[in-house]
């Protein structure tokens, strides 16, 4: 059964052991954060603050929602399997595969009268966004941030087109917000065409909506989708959307708090810095576009959701390893390249891609590499591994042999320059590039050359490949009886 709100998510974590509620009270300055940053590190669960300083009872956050799990019997992305409806010890072939299948099926959401976040309105003067327990969550950042992990809904000004995206929000006073707005994301193009029109940009911000929509506001689908039918994919069944009160834009009806209003044109305040998703506090501060928000509405004891961004592995990593490579991998099936599988390792924080596929001829590394630098979700990969079928991309220490035995030091490194960078944030590129998002990439072919004769390819000495099938079934067969005990099944830690 598909999970209507973020209160049905938290019921499913608490079920599985995937949650800790946290009574005593919590800071919002700095302490929320050093706790969920605690999580993250030891893969503890995902903690529901009840009680926060300086906020009254029943306004309540909840951070780590889809951090990593260390739980024994637990897969290290269990929180993002049990969102997708998977149980815990999925492994990340299985989730891959499972999101796929249920994209391709898109579903049109529905326009309802109503939901549960118009249980409160606040309008004009009313506004306050101090009234919800936004966490200042790293030393050093440049306010609080009420956008960590959420939805930021726009629409195109020149099309029926309305764009899910998460990009970072940080408080400047009781109705303004500072916006972090890439030109290279979609956010950026669609906020650029309004200014080019003198015209402000209606927005809105869903936060603590069900699971599914966070996620595909992580996910870069090409131009024209609108991630709404995405999500109602994903949960099988449509996303009831209602109206806002002051913006012609529809919004999760389930959310825990929606924000509305506009982005200016040609305004800027400075915002940041942020310690932000490669693990590192992201550029200096800068001036950016302001959301000038005329209406909040919330549910009745809101739950704000929020991530802290910083060393891997947290949100971030654990949706976009799994949902990166499994967008990159459909487009390059799309393609017509034969690639048995693709994986974004969570501790290269979605910079590094491991692509496993046959080769039919000779650089065909290459061809490949610069296939998924083409695509929209290959946007902002630095580092691709080409490697064999033979190697699972998902398993770290196959990857980490096959860079270390089949890669050839010179030959087998090619560098790329002038690609997009991500800009501002890339700790990489020296100051120029990093303001202009100048940036560059490496292909690593970990594939054995395609014009190397039969013989001079050497055998991986495995148990599956230096024993006959015979020998390898007996010993299987007769493990126990040898004294040893039968491994459980372990779910995948990488």
């Amino acid at each position: 059964m598909a999970m209507k709100d973020l209160r049905d998510f938290i019921e499913v974590l608490e079920s599985h052991g995937e949650l800790q509620r946290v009574d005593e009270e919590a800071d919002w300055n700095l302490e929320m954060g050093a706790i969920i940053r605690h999580c993250y590190d030891i893969g503890g669960p995902a903690a529901l603050f009840e009680k926060v300083k300086d906020h009254p009872k029943g306004f309540r956050a909840l951070g780590a929602s889809l951090g990593p799990s260390r739980k024994p019997g637990h897969s290290l992305y269990a929180r993002m399997a049990l969102a997708l409806g998977l149980p815990p010890d999925a492994a990340p072939q299985q989730i891959m595969e499972h999101y796929l299948k249920r994209k391709e099926k898109p579903i049109k959401p529905v326009t309802v009268k109503s939901g549960p976040c118009k249980e409160n309105i606040l309008l004009g003067k009313d506004v306050d966004l101090l009234k919800f327990p936004s966490p200042l969550i790293h030393g050093g950042d440049g306010g609080r941030y009420i956008g960590t992990w959420h939805a930021v809904i726009t629409k195109d000004p020149d099309s029926s087109w309305v764009n899910w995206g998460m990009y970072r929000l940080m408080i400047h006073d009781r109705n303004s917000l500072g916006c972090l707005f890439p030109a290279q994301q979609h956010i950026g193009q669609i906020y650029a065409k309004y200014e080019a029109k003198n015209k402000p940009m209606p927005a809105a911000v869903a936060i603590g909506a069900q699971p599914v929509v966070p996620i595909v506001s992580c996910v870069m689908v090409p131009p024209y989708v609108n991630e709404a039918e995405i999500a109602g994919g994903l949960q099988g069944e449509p996303i009831q959307l209602v109206k806002c009160e002051s913006v012609d834009l529809e919004v999760p009806a389930g959310a825990e708090i929606i924000l509305e209003g506009e982005v200016l044109p040609h305004e800027r305040k400075t915002e940041g810095p942020f310690g932000e998703y490669m693990g590192y506090e992201a550029g200096k501060s800068s001036p950016k576009p302001v959301f000038r928000v005329n209406a909040i509405t919330y549910r009745k004891d809101p739950i704000l959701t929020f991530s802290n961004m910083g060393m891997p592995i947290h949100e971030s990593q654990t949706v976009t390893a799994l949902i990166k490579g499994a967008e990159v991998y459909s487009e390059l099936r799309k393609l017509g390249l034969p690639v048995k599988g693709v994986y974004y390792p969570p501790y290269a924080v979605s910079h590094m891609a491991v692509v496993s596929t046959e080769i039919p001829f000779i650089n065909f590394a290459r061809r490949v590499a610069h296939a998924v630098w083409a695509t929209k979700p290959g946007l902002f990969t630095y580092y691709i591994v080409v490697v064999d079928t033979d190697v699972d991309p998902t398993n770290t220490d196959e990857v980490l042999h096959a860079i270390a035995t089949k890669c050839h030091p010179v030959n087998g490194i090619h560098p790329v320059n002038h690609i997009p960078g991500f800009p501002v944030m890339l700790p990489f590129l020296p100051p120029k590039e990093r303001l202009l998002g100048d940036a560059a990439g490496v292909i690593l072919d970990c594939t054995w050359p395609k014009d190397w004769p039969a013989e001079s390819i050497p055998v991986k000495a495995s148990f599956e490949n230096l024993w006959p099938e015979e020998v390898r079934a007996r010993v299987l067969r007769k493990w126990e009886s040898y004294g040893f005990k039968t491994p459980e099944a372990s779910a995948s830690r990488r």
